[in-house]
């Protein structure tokens, strides 16, 4: 459902994403305590298709089911569609999550690496001038600290 449709838009901090109107979070999403989210029923994979293949047979039966108020075909297509889609956008926003981690990963081993390496020239020229380090204190206590252990490798997601 993407093209022209109307664009709704969730911001945190300097990031923005959009989404299709249809897909929009309720209000409350983002708010709810852990007691409600465990109280939510939890859907099983393949929801859309269960309420296309629903609404199909709705159809199919005509007048022979009484469907439950306030239910149609074409609510249960619109509710499965949208399942499904926010899963693709969830998707979506952890492969970007996954680039960005790398990202940080690359300008923080960039940064260690200049930051390194004005280290090396103050120690190399603190032998003839050691007023350096005190002026560069800063830096070669940030080398002096324990360097962190190594983590496990980041999860990498593909896109789907």
């Amino acid at each position: 459902m993407s093209g022209k449709a109307k664009q709704a838009t969730i911001t945190h901090g300097t990031i923005t994403v959009m989404l299709d109107d249809y897909l929009a979070p309720p209000e409350d999403a983002g708010k709810l305590t852990t007691e409600q989210i465990m109280r939510m029923p939890k859907a099983r994979r393949g929801i859309g298709l269960a309420c296309q293949s629903a609404a199909d047979a709705i159809d199919k039966v005509g007048k022979a089911f009484s469907t439950p108020s306030g239910i149609t075909p074409a609510s249960l297509r619109e509710a499965g569609t949208r399942a499904e889609d926010i899963d693709r956008a969830i998707n979506d926003v952890e492969v970007i999550l996954s680039m960005l981690k790398q990202a940080n990963l690359i300008f923080d081993a960039e940064a260690h690496r200049e930051l390194g390496r004005v280290n090396d020239q103050v120690k190399a020229q603190a032998k003839d001038n050691p007023e350096l380090l005190s002026v560069f204190r800063s830096v070669t206590d940030y080398f002096s600290r324990t360097a962190p252990t190594a983590k496990a490798p980041p999860t990498v997601v593909k896109p789907a």
